[in-house]
């Protein structure tokens, strides 16, 4: 199914080899160009690795085999159409060949027709699948983390702001603190004045009481 999901891709659009290519080897175009190129020697596919392509390849074509309708229709034909490529390079006359084919089994142009919508309706069924099944793994992987971070933006707001205050808080102390040593040495440096003033003081009171004491003996 590989060449059929090429060849999808290949209807938004096709590079010549000539062609300017961006660094890392992508042509410069626009639009669905950029989104949808193909990978071979002149094709090239953007945002699709042949990882990616060999995955979404498998997918529909186990997506096909287990819807396949009874009989030959749309899946057959392209089916053949794709094996006889190599031999009946003209698109038409492949067409042809291959409708000839399927129609000696029952195959007409309105049931190839639509079976073909049939396919189309089951694809994009898929994708509405898909698409919701990847909103769901969104909400749940992404808003979820991005609710996480949000939370954690919050976190480090209200701590930043908790850091500020206690930056401020602790600028405060540090003056008062500083306020506060000053004071304690002006206040130590007045007591040990006032000590050494009241010693001499105090000694010079003994030292004339004691005079004085002599001086009675003597004289009286």
């Amino acid at each position: 199914m590989s060449n059929f999901l090429k060849k999808a891709l290949g209807l938004f659009v096709e590079f010549e080899p000539n062609e300017p290519l961006q660094p890392g080897g992508a042509p410069v175009r626009d639009s669905l160009a950029q989104k949808f190129p193909l990978s071979s020697p002149k094709q090239a596919v953007a945002g699709i690795s042949a990882e990616e392509l060999d995955k979404f390849d498998q997918h529909f074509t186990r997506l096909f085999e287990s819807s396949n309708l009874p009989g030959p229709d749309y899946f057959e034909f392209w089916r053949m159409m794709e094996t006889l490529e190599a031999h009946v390079p003209d698109e038409k006359a492949r067409i042809a060949a291959v409708f000839a084919t399927l129609s000696i089994q029952g195959l007409s142009r309105d049931k190839l027709l639509e079976t073909a919508g049939q396919y189309q309706a089951l694809v994009e069924k898929d994708r509405a699948e898909f698409l919701k099944a990847a909103e769901d793994k969104a909400s749940r992987e992404v808003e979820g983390r991005k609710q996480e971070i949000a939370d954690l933006e919050k976190q480090i707001a209200e701590h930043s702001a908790q850091i500020q205050r206690l930056t401020e808080d602790i600028t405060k102390a540090q003056t008062g603190m500083k306020t506060l040593q000053a004071q304690v040495a002006e206040q130590e440096q007045k007591i040990s004045a006032n000590r050494q003033g009241y010693d001499v003081a105090c000694q010079a009171m003994i030292t004339k009481i004691q005079s004085d004491i002599q001086k009675i003996q003597t004289s009286l």
